[in-house]
């Protein structure tokens, strides 16, 4: 008991002291200068990046077309719609995207286009995703892509929706070369500097390798159970 209760006594009297924890001494790093490095590192190796991208991507199973400009990724994606009959697609917001002008080339093509974001008018969540759902192809810009594992990373931001990249059997991801990086690393530092340099909350990150695969109890492969069966990258290059 005289133990205890002397053990009980030291530790009373070490509480009462209380005491500071010892600093821990981290270095300042510069986020933003070493996001700037960065993509000046990847600014002079655009070509061998792409070469992996492409390597990498035909391993994961996208189909891949390199084009010079936007109006020929444009054009890139008008030839996938009408290669698949698709009579009804569904895209995103995305700045890239947008500036392609989709919507009245599709038109043309007698292919209905719809903007599916989280603010789609008056349309509630559960119509947004039946709309996605009856769509032949979901078409999205992206925020980056990671040639080591040919991942299209799409950042989720306010006002925008993943239904377009998950729901539809086909999925189109339109990227400009210089969003590609080389590994999960360049991508963390660079969403890093963003999330300073913006003050935003921060979004998740959606990282698409390929079409959606499942595996069932006897380790046989299954494409396109859960998501798009069939994806296809356009690169700008210009």
């Amino acid at each position: 008991m005289a133990t205890k209760e002397a053990f009980l006594t030291t530790v009373r009297e070490a509480l009462a002291k209380g005491g500071q924890t010892p600093a821990i001494l981290v270095p300042e790093v510069d986020v933003i200068q070493n996001a700037t490095d960065l993509r000046k590192g990847l600014a002079q190796r655009k070509d061998a990046l792409l070469s992996q991208l492409q390597k990498n991507a035909v391993l994961q199973e996208w189909n891949v077309v390199t084009v010079g400009s936007e109006a020929e990724a444009r054009d890139a994606v008008i030839a996938i719609a009408k290669g698949l009959d698709a009579d009804l697609v569904v895209r995103t917001s995305h700045p890239m995207i947008e500036r392609l002008g989709l919507d009245e080339a599709l038109a043309a093509s007698s292919i209905e286009s719809v903007l599916l974001t989280s603010r789609s008018g008056n349309l509630a969540p559960d119509q947004l995703q039946d709309i996605a759902a009856r769509a032949d192809i979901g078409i999205t810009g992206v925020d980056y892509v990671i040639a080591e594992t040919a991942s299209a990373t799409l950042v989720s931001r306010k006002g925008m929706t993943r239904m377009s990249s998950l729901l539809p059997p086909v999925h189109i991801a339109v990227a400009h070369i210089d969003q590609v990086v080389e590994n999960l690393g360049d991508l963390l530092i660079l969403r890093e500097a963003e999330l300073a340099e913006e003050d935003a909350p921060n979004w998740y990150m959606n990282l698409v390798s390929g079409p959606s695969k499942t595996a069932d109890i006897e380790q046989t492969i299954v494409i396109g159970v859960h998501g798009p069966g069939e994806v296809h990258l356009v690169i700008i290059t210009g």
